[in-house]
């Protein structure tokens, strides 16, 4: 494998080793499956609108709000485990909320699908609290700043 692909593998990968022990240190939800998603997005497509540090950032912010305010509307609120999600408060909510983030990300034109895990983790009550979708907006921007400068220094003529 050539050294190109190492080091794009190297940065989705460090990037989250940073985020998890910024997690560990902090006891925030910094780490989870859908920030995963974007740094694969971001290694594996790093020219894709999808994989802009402005489309991960506005994508995982969008889908956490929504995803926070179809909770508190149809679930009250309520945080479940994912097996105690399967109810229906947790499923509406939850899927309310997939369909308003895709509409508001084809309608801002933020092509980021990682954005949907993160909407349906939040509105199906697995992080219900107003300071985890804080922890989770905080993350995207950190996954987004790094992008940025990822990607910035690989169109640089010296990158």
């Amino acid at each position: 494998m050539s050294a190109a692909i190492w080091r794009r593998a190297a940065g989705a990968g460090l990037g989250m080793v940073a985020l998890g022990l910024l997690a560990v240190l902090t006891g925030l939800p910094l780490l989870f499956p859908a920030i995963g998603a974007s740094a694969a997005l971001m290694a594996l497509s790093p020219d894709s609108k999808g994989a802009s540090a402005r489309s991960c950032w506005l994508g995982h912010a969008l889908g956490a709000l929504i995803g926070w305010a179809c909770l508190q509307l149809l679930a009250g609120g309520a945080g479940h485990s994912l097996a105690q999600a399967q109810a229906w408060p947790w499923v509406l909510s939850g899927s309310l909320a997939l369909l308003l983030t895709v509409a508001a990300l084809l309608w801002a034109s933020i092509p980021h699908p990682p954005a949907a895990a993160t909407t349906m983790i939040v509105g199906m009550g697995l992080l219900p609290e107003l300071w985890q979708v804080l922890a989770l907006i905080a993350a995207a921007t950190a996954t987004a700043g790094v992008a940025w400068v990822l990607q910035a220094r690989q169109r640089s003529p010296a990158g």
